[in-house]
Parts: structure tokens; C-alpha cells; sequence
């Protein structure tokens, strides 16, 4: 939450509402999918009104945004040693998250809807912690001399996210172990190749 939100005055904002909404937002994106998953149809489901919503996202692509991808702050994998094996797990992570029916129904429309620069402005934001730790999991591997400096962290990042998410779009979890190994092992040459 920030500054703002919380100097506000008024009653504070409900956990158990917030909660409720985005449980609602995802199931209706699994349902009826992106276009029919109005603000209207999760207040209605939340058991909340419109209104409310507005007062927590100032947005209906904020709102699914969270729904599907988490309010940030998500623990990530500790570095092991083995890159080859932290970028699996890394891979594993993203996919499984990818596969979610509420992101497979929400992340078409989220991108379609995404096109102003304040939009692509907030997604990269969602991402950014997550971005930061897997540049970081690659300096850590230069620094070790496990692989050599010159792997750009950021392609190697949006390889990472893309593979997984088209992975996820159009295979669901189909194939999902051999996936993870060859798309580690891909990003480990890379990585290698100090590409």
C-alpha cells in the first residue's frame, strides 16, 4: 500500500474484501473469460459494489492485473550454486503461474488492453523485484565464475517470461517437464555463451 493510500481518511480497507474481489476476478476470468469479466459481474460475485472496487484499483486492467499476477512481493528461489538448476526452477515458476486459468483466460485481454504508455509503464513495474533477482541470480554467476560477464540478464529475462507465457497460452500443461528442461537448459547456454 502506499503513502497515499494510507493517509487517506475514512475507514481502513478491508483485507477479507480486497481478498474476495481478486478470488472473484480470477474465478470469472477461468468462467467467462477476459471481455466478460466486468467490474460489475466481480462486484457482484464479491459481494461488494463497484464503487469499492474503484476506491482499491483505480482501474479494471489494475484490478485483473493483481488478480492474475499477485499484489508483487512473491518469495523467490534462493540461489543454489547450480545455475542450471535455479534457472529450472525459475522456469518452473513462471510456467506454473502461466498455466493458471485465470491468467491464460486474463493475460490475452491484459496485453490487448495494454498499449498506452502508462499501461506497458505499470506492467514492467509489476515485474521489476522479479527482474531485479534474476539479474542478480546471473551477476551471481559471473561473480562465481560459473559463467562468463556479457549475458545480457534482461533478454534472457524476457526469453524467460515469453517462452513461459506462450508455453502456457497455447500448450497449457501440456509437456510441462521436458518444457522446463529444455527451456533451462537454453537459457543456460545462453547465460554460458554470455549472450
Amino acid at each position: 500500500m502506499t503513502a497515499d493510500a494510507q493517509s487517506r481518511p475514512g475507514r481502513p480497507r478491508d483485507a477479507d474484501k480486497d481478498l474476495a474481489v481478486l478470488i472473484a476476478a480470477r474465478h470469472l476470468l477461468a468462467e467467462v473469460g477476459y471481455p466478460q469479466t466486468t467490474v460489475v459481474a466481480i462486484a457482484k460475485r464479491a459481494g461488494v459494489n463497484s464503487p469499492a472496487i474503484y476506491r482499491r484499483w483505480p482501474t479494471r486492467q489494475a484490478l485483473l492485473e493483481e488478480a492474475i499476477h499477485g499484489p508483487g512481493g512473491h518469495a523467490l528461489p534462493a540461489p543454489t550454486g547450480d545455475l542450471r538448476a535455479d534457472l529450472a526452477t525459475w522456469v518452473r515458476i513462471f510456467l506454473v503461474r502461466a498455466e493458471s486459468p485465470a491468467a491464460r483466460a486474463g493475460v490475452p485481454g491484459l496485453l490487448a488492453d495494454s498499449q498506452t504508455e502508462e499501461a506497458r509503464r505499470r506492467l514492467l513495474a509489476i515485474g521489476a523485484p522479479i527482474r531485479k533477482a534474476f539479474a542478480e541470480l546471473l551477476g551471481g554467476a559471473v561473480d562465481d565464475g560459473r559463467i562468463p560477464p556479457g549475458a545480457d540478464p534482461d533478454l534472457i529475462f524476457e526469453i524467460l517470461s515469453g517462452t513461459t507465457t506462450f508455453h502456457a497460452l497455447v500448450r497449457g500443461g501440456e509437456d510441462s517437464a521436458s518444457f522446463v528442461t529444455a527451456l533451462a537448459d537454453a537459457l543456460h547456454t545462453m547465460a554460458a555463451a554470455g549472450a
